[in-house]
């Protein structure tokens, strides 16, 4: 009898406890003692509100039994109400001053907004609220009372595990903010506390131990349910850590990157002086200038001789006449040791971060010189300030950034909570040139979430409506035995929850005939259950082909012929085939969808077959969105390949540019040279001489060209041109090949046919038309290529078209893809329709393949004006 009395009288001495600790919280925050409010610095604080509804819920919980029944719902509304505003404050971002109205809050450490409870400890108040407000004898309270006490329960104890390994357990809240250690442990006594209470209540009500069969049920149901939630939770933890380690990465590869091109330009510098090619300062200050315009957060690029005297500085500022004729090194002893290790090496290397002498922090980046001899010249620097460089590589939106040298920060961007980097800190080492930089990475909550799937909550939501319809199957069975009515009752819920379910169920008789489908099988089949019951096997909604393929492989799998019906379902399960296979399905309206089938046997208690239960999903849309994505990602990819070709296209034109100029001022010089020597009426010398600086012109445009596709320049020069002479220029390049080539090529162009344009880039597009074209042709017996020209509507139409085989039908809509290709490997890139389909449109044209002409025909079209 002593045990009764315990178990009778258990749930008041936990009750008890939770007031005496909430008691004792708030007399902490009294007496601001804050070892009673926070357990450990590492721990969350119970906040002033949460201590005190735990003491009116541990209150409200034994009232009635003292005769305050109304008592006890005012201070459960109570408590519902503080839980209801903190989590319309956190939902709605704004300050309802719930958190202050009590007490006014001086201690944060460890929570989101001064003095607010957590969302998960709101939510556990409103639960157990509402088990303590609606607090009535019938079946159905005594079940939400199970289902709301087992939920706060999980969610305590999941807490409570969660401070023991040390992960923040309740990240997949709406808040960070976790419940506190002490709020957890008060949170499983209070609900452990009412299940013993309605343990209590239903044994008054029934003396039979199948009564609480379903009560039990429920609650291991929901707590197992907490448990895989959290195991999903944790699943989506690690792959946000596993994308903050990928951001990591990245953002010491953007490092990488963003030293590459000072690094080329340094050597392209020490380069020129090892083979004395800035004979005059103002050389030097213009390649100087042209780097510090390209690379944000260069602050100055400076010159130092052989015995490390700096003499060059660009720019020449106050700063730099500070530092003029100063030794390399005297405002930083560090310096001076890496250069003397470097004098006999040719390795680049960085500094530690330093405090200029002209004011700023920022690290020196040098490279010695030498010349062809190896012999020690001296020394190229570039003083780089460190937070605009790093702030144009950190661009890590979502994340907090901040790297350290030697234990010192040199660059921070955002913060993060102590106890939230914690969680979620992410840590590496970025070591090159002689630097070594500790880089952190802590990901803001709102790019937790956004990584954050919605699967643990739906699992969470199915798993305790499953466990509550488990439950109460399990009530109505035992009272079945009492009542018909309650037998058809459950019945009646059951067939409920299979129509409601979104997935498609059709049950089948044992000789694989239907039996039933629910509402949702209906709906997109377009059948009815009694059009189809004991007439039809579901063979008739699958797509044939299908069918008679997924046959021949069970055949050649099982050795023997097969036949459909119950021969072609015994097979299935036999290869193991009946789970989570896809399946086309055709609806009575000719609709197809994609579905996932999965085929259950029913037996009876004898275990013979009795039926089958096949369980359908649809996941048209989902393979339509797998569909789409795959392209999207395929457009990205050819994107990004087409940015790398335009920062390949910039390269080129910068480093054709400088040669170009020399051999242009060569041409002008070598032309007065041979006037002052008599030779300026020698009309082939000068021929030549202008063949040189017009080849020079037309080289110059070509760098244009590559420099506008390589977006450095938004400038447009057009140019009014005759569609003749632009034709005759572009000819003069290939005419030659096509004659070698036996291909005819034929030119239809009035004389006074004019166009306003950029006639390089027009040139450009017509010249690869026109290399296409006689590719084409090659098989061909008949070579031949018609260039065409003719005053259009509004503008001017040039088409180029070849007697080639064409473009296979299939592949017309591809053609104008970057990277898309018919040719061999090694003949082309798949570059040309694309380029030329851009400059045609940057003209305001048209750029299209005449898909009714007889002969493989590309037309231009351009504005007149």
């Amino acid at each position: 009898m002593l045990y009764t009395r315990i178990l009778s009288n258990i749930h008041r001495v936990l009750a008890l406890i939770v007031f005496t600790i909430s008691a004792t919280v708030m007399f902490g925050w009294f007496t601001h003692n804050e070892s009673l409010i926070q357990i450990s610095p590492l721990f969350a604080p119970m906040v002033f509100n949460t201590a005190f509804c735990l003491g009116l819920l541990s209150f409200a919980l034994v009232l009635p039994e003292v005769g305050f029944p109304r008592l006890s719902t005012i201070l459960s509304g109570i408590v519902s109400a503080i839980g209801l505003l903190t989590l319309a404050q956190y939902f709605f971002s704004v300050d309802l001053f719930v958190d202050s109205f009590l007490m006014t809050p001086y201690y944060s450490v460890g929570v989101t907004v001064p003095g607010r409870m957590a969302v998960s400890t709101a939510v556990c108040f409103n639960l157990l609220s509402i088990t303590m407000f609606f607090k009535r004898p019938r079946f159905a309270w005594q079940m939400v009372s199970v289902t709301t006490a087992a939920l706060v329960l999980g969610f305590a104890l999941i807490s409570i595990i969660g401070y023991a390994v040390g992960f923040n357990a309740e990240y997949g809240w709406g808040s960070f903010a976790r419940m506190a250690l002490h709020t957890s442990v008060c949170f499983s006594l209070l609900s452990f506390a009412v299940l013993m209470q309605l343990r209590l209540d239903v044994r008054q009500v029934s003396s039979r131990r199948s009564a609480l069969v379903p009560f039990y049920v429920l609650t291991v149901g929901v707590l197992l349910t907490i448990l895989i939630w959290q195991l999903l939770i944790l699943r989506d933890q690690e792959r946000n850590r596993t994308v903050t380690q990928i951001r990591l990465d990245s953002f010491r590869a953007s490092i990488d990157n963003a030293f590459i091109p000072v690094i080329k330009s340094m050597e392209h510098m020490a380069k020129r002086f090892s083979m004395k090619g800035y004979p005059q300062k103002s050389l030097w200050d213009a390649d100087a200038e042209s780097y510090l315009e390209e690379f944000p957060g260069i602050r100055r690029l400076w010159w130092a001789d052989q015995d490390r005297i700096m003499r060059w500085i660009h720019p020449q500022d106050d700063g730099a006449r500070l530092l003029l004729n100063m030794r390399l090194g005297s405002n930083n002893k560090n310096l001076i040791p890496q250069v003397e290790e470097l004098v006999h090496g040719k390795k680049l290397a960085l500094s530690k971060v330093f405090d200029f002498r002209t004011g700023g922090r920022g690290i020196v980046v040098f490279l010695p010189i030498h010349d062809t001899k190896n012999v020690f010249k001296g020394v190229v620097g570039a003083s780089i300030l460190v937070q605009p460089f790093f702030s144009q590589i950190s661009l890590l939106e979502g994340y907090s950034i901040e790297i350290l040298e030697d234990n010192v920060k040199i660059f921070s961007r955002g913060t993060a909570d102590p106890v939230y980097e914690r969680d979620w800190l992410s840590q590496g080492f970025y070591q090159n040139m002689g630097v070594r930089w500790h880089i952190k990475i802590v990901p803001t909550p709102e790019q937790i979430r956004a990584n954050t799937s919605a699967l643990p909550g739906v699992v969470l939501l199915f798993g305790v409506s499953v466990s509550v319809l488990l439950g109460m199957a399990l009530s109505f069975y035992n009272l079945s035995r009492a009542s018909e009515a309650q037998l058809k009752k459950a019945f009646e819920w059951n067939k409920a929850g299979i129509d409601s379910s979104p997935l498609l169920m059709i049950s089948l008789d044992e000789n694989t005939l239907v039996r039933e489908m629910n509402a949702a099988a209906e709906k997109m089949l377009g059948y009815e259950t009694a059009e189809l019951a004991g007439k039809t096997s579901p063979l008739m909604f699958y797509d044939p082909t299908e069918v008679r393929a997924f046959t021949r492989k069970m055949e050649l799998e099982l050795g023997y012929n097969i036949t459909l019906g119950r021969e072609f379902m015994d097979a299935l399960f036999k290869l193991g085939l009946h789970r989570a296979s896809e399946w086309t399905q055709i609806s009575r309206s000719g609709e197809r969808y994609t579905v996932i089938n999965s085929t259950s046997e029913i037996r009876d208690e004898k275990g013979n077959i009795t039926g089958y239960l096949q369980i359908l999903e649809d996941v048209t849309e989902l393979k339509a969105k797998e569909k789409l994505l795959a392209e999207q990602e395929m457009k990205i990819v050819a994107s990004s390949r087409m940015a790398s070709l335009g920062e390949m296209a910039a390269g080129i034109a910068h480093e054709i540019n400088n040669p170009l100029a020399i051999i242009n001022g060569h041409a002008g010089v070598l032309r007065k040279q041979l006037q002052q020597k008599g030779l300026g009426d020698d009309a082939e010398i000068v021929k030549k001489v202008d063949a040189i600086e017009s080849v020079v012109q037309r080289i110059a445009k070509i760098i244009k060209g590559l420099r506008s596709f390589s977006r450095e320049t938004d400038s447009r020069d057009d140019e009014w041109i005759t569609v003749e002479a632009l034709l005759e220029e572009t000819l003069s390049f290939s005419r030659e090949r096509f004659r070698a080539d036996g291909v005819e090529l034929q030119t239809r162009v009035p004389a006074d046919l004019k166009i306003k344009c950029q006639p390089h880039q027009i040139s450009q597009v017509i010249l690869n038309l026109l290399n296409n074209a006689l590719d084409a042709v090659q098989s061909s017996k008949n070579k031949s290529v018609i260039i065409e020209a003719l005053a259009r509507p509004g503008g001017v139409e040039i088409s180029v078209a070849d007697s080639g085989p064409g473009i296979p039908y299939d592949l017309r809509s591809r053609i104008m893809q970057p990277f898309f290709t018919t040719k061999e490997v090694g003949k082309g890139v798949g570059l040309g329709l694309s380029i030329s389909q851009g400059i045609i449109q940057s003209h305001n044209g048209k750029f299209y393949l005449d898909e009714d002409s007889a002969r493989t025909r590309f037309v231009i079209w351009l504005p007149v004006v």
